[in-house]
């Protein structure tokens, strides 16, 4: 289980830094000071070594939203936390990455899907109703309409073709994160926001 567990891991380094088909199974084993034969006792597949990997993500993920929920918080204080927990796993995340298996393994793509719909849409209506009871948010907003429009802005920034632009993955989470705040907002919102941000690092 640890010879696997770490594989796995040096795996989804390489993946997060280079993309999925950049990185050879041959370039994991040699990094995990391994033979290859050995990964192959381990996972039959690159595929199954990118679905593990990708499930490991997710299952971090999950516990970190789920850590991220039981905090009794404001809908605000929950927004600045979501930014600095995005700035955090876009800062050294490859677009390549989201990219190659869309492209090259749907049924892992699948499983990022069916997490987005399961756990992060879910989490995003409880923090706009949240936002709403307090008069933070716009009462008008359609909670469920807004949360699939937010996952659609994240699998695009994800998606996008950067070799075409001058931009991070990073800086168009952040900017569309921001775009999207400023949407939400009430004039009380506004100003609670803005003064969390001068109190806050995010």
């Amino acid at each position: 289980m640890e010879t696997r567990q770490n594989i796995i891991r040096i795996a989804l380094e390489n993946f997060l830094v280079y993309g999925v088909r950049a990185v050879t199974m041959d370039e994991i084993a040699r990094i995990a000071g391994i033979s290859k034969k050995t990964i192959y006792e381990e996972f039959s597949s690159k595929e199954e070594l990118v679905n593990s990997a990708i499930e490991a993500t997710i299952k971090e993920y999950r516990c970190d939203l789920d850590e991220m929920e039981s905090i009794d918080e404001s809908a605000i204080d929950h927004l600045l936390r979501m930014t600095r927990y995005l700035r955090e796993a876009f800062t050294s995340m490859n677009p390549l990455l989201m990219q190659d298996i869309q492209r090259f393994y749907p049924k892992c793509w699948q499983k990022v899907n069916e997490f987005k719909t399961e756990k992060v849409l879910q989490n995003i209506i409880m923090v706009l109703e949240k936002g709403k009871e307090s008069g933070d948010f716009r009462m008008e907003i359609n909670s469920e309409l807004l949360a699939y429009m937010r996952m659609d802005q994240i699998t695009n920034t994800l998606t996008f073709n950067y070799s075409r632009s001058s931009y991070t993955l990073l800086e168009c989470q952040l900017a569309i994160l921001d775009h999207f705040i400023h949407g939400i907002l009430t004039d009380q919102g506004r100003s609670n926001y803005y003064k969390k941000l001068q109190t806050q690092e995010i």
